[in-house]
């Protein structure tokens, strides 16, 4: 009787009652979040992967992919052992890979180089008869650069170099000197491999800036045909970047027909790229190569260049294997497209065939007059520059996009047509294209 009466109560006061259905609504929203976590936990619940695919995206730690280690999968107790994973089938967002790479700014005022990276290697090949012919010029401006940091450098003569003779068996110096880097790359951290004719026109960089450590090779194009340049390139001392360097080196053999023009170091190092990061996509890999292998002459082989650079598209980074600078952003472009006059954001100038600046002809130089070496590393001693030759980043950029101007009236018309219209593209792979 006297519940009755206290339930009566509460019913009749309005406030009571409405504190009642608040509490209510509470309790039932508490109890819809409860069950709701219980069924995503459920069903979230991280089982035995069934393949590699699953395993990669769900904890894989620090895979080093390019050194083709057992990797271990973190999970549930008694993981398996994978074997010799493939890259490919890597997601390298969930590795142990920054998204952003490292910025590191130029020197202020000649200062120090930091070692962030670890030992780096300057690495130069040439043979004997172009040791101090043809390449006097750019050897001392780097020796006269090198003068004033850390790093080490190492000038290989490919012809008495001992190392060199006993693993590179190789006929021609372009293809032996990517052996030889192979081979002396075990030394060091990180190498810059250099062509013989690149010099430093503006000492106040460090290598560091053009490293990213999110890869292990770092390459750049050339300006005028979209090139991915074979001459100077970064690289770090793992077993992908050895390992690519000498099946580079060695498709000095690959063979092609009578008349083929293949482009001697050039052309190899475009289709070795597009295997390295696009292994899966073998029609595109046989078109190109077919194109290339159909190559009379330069203007032809410009189609294969175009049918490369479509097949990686705008994608320049491939975390874990490589990175392709752009055009004119690298640490070294052409000195020719600005008659070697050149700005702070420049580094190194490609190009410089010539022994020293008192016998030179038709060569506009950047200096007044020629490095002594013993004079170099404290500050900007040694360095006499050619003040008209400094520009500001507005005329250096005016004279880029002159050149582009030109470049695409006078650019070989074999180098302007999609590979989709000059060969089959559907009808020698059909029905399996998609088989990758």
């Amino acid at each position: 009787m006297a519940i009755t009466v206290e339930v009566t109560r509460m019913f009749n006061k309005p406030r009571r009652l409405a504190r009642l259905l608040v509490l209510l609504l509470a309790f039932a929203a508490l109890l819809f979040l409860f069950l709701q976590f219980a069924d995503v936990k459920h069903h979230t619940r991280i089982d035995r992967p069934r393949n590699l695919i699953d395993s990669v995206h769900y904890g894989i730690d620090a895979v080093q992919q390019h050194d083709h280690k057992d990797v271990t999968i973190q999970g549930e107790t008694e993981s398996p052992t994978v074997q010799s994973l493939n890259p490919d089938l890597v997601d390298s967002s969930n590795m142990d890979i920054p998204k952003k790479g490292r910025k590191v700014l130029p020197r202020n005022n000649m200062e120090v180089c930091e070692p962030i990276y670890g030992r780096v290697t300057v690495f130069t090949a040439m043979d004997q008869g172009s040791v101090k012919v043809r390449y006097g010029l750019a050897q001392r401006s780097l020796e006269c650069y090198l003068a004033s940091t850390n790093y080490t450098l190492v000038q290989v003569n490919l012809d008495t170099d001992e190392r060199v003779k006993k693993h590179c068996k190789h006929k021609t110096t372009y293809f032996k000197k990517h052996c030889a880097a192979a081979l002396y790359l075990e030394d060091t951290d990180w190498m810059l491999v250099l062509d013989a004719d690149t010099g430093v026109i503006n000492p106040n960089h460090c290598l560091e800036e053009y490293i990213d450590d999110r890869v292990d090779m770092i390459f750049y194009e050339r300006f005028f045909n979209w090139e991915v340049a074979c001459g100077n390139y970064i690289v770090k001392n793992t077993a992908q970047s050895r390992q690519f360097l000498m099946e580079y080196a060695n498709m000095e053999s690959e063979p092609h027909a009578p008349g083929v023009w293949l482009g001697f170091d050039n052309g190899p190092l475009q289709i070795l790229i597009l295997k390295q990061v696009m292994p899966f996509a073998q029609h595109i890999i046989d078109t190109c190569n077919q194109i290339w292998h159909s190559s009379k002459n330069y203007n032809q082989y410009t189609a294969y260049l175009l049918c490369v650079k479509m097949a990686l598209g705008e994608q320049r980074l491939w975390p874990g294997k490589l990175r392709i600078y752009k055009r004119a952003h690298a640490w070294v472009r052409d000195g020719w497209l600005t008659s070697n006059e050149w700005t702070d954001f420049d580094f190194m100038i490609h190009g410089w065939k010539i022994e020293d600046m008192k016998n030179a002809t038709q060569f506009a130089s950047p200096f007044t007059q020629d490095f002594n070496v013993t004079q170099c590393g404290l500050g900007y001693s040694g360095w006499h520059f050619e003040l008209s030759k400094k520009k500001t980043m507005e005329q250096i950029k005016k004279m880029l996009f002159n050149y582009e101007k030109k470049q695409m009236k006078s650019h070989p018309v074999e180098g302007r047509t999609p590979y989709f219209l000059t060969v089959p593209d559907v009808g020698e792979c059909y029905p399996h294209c998609e088989d990758f």
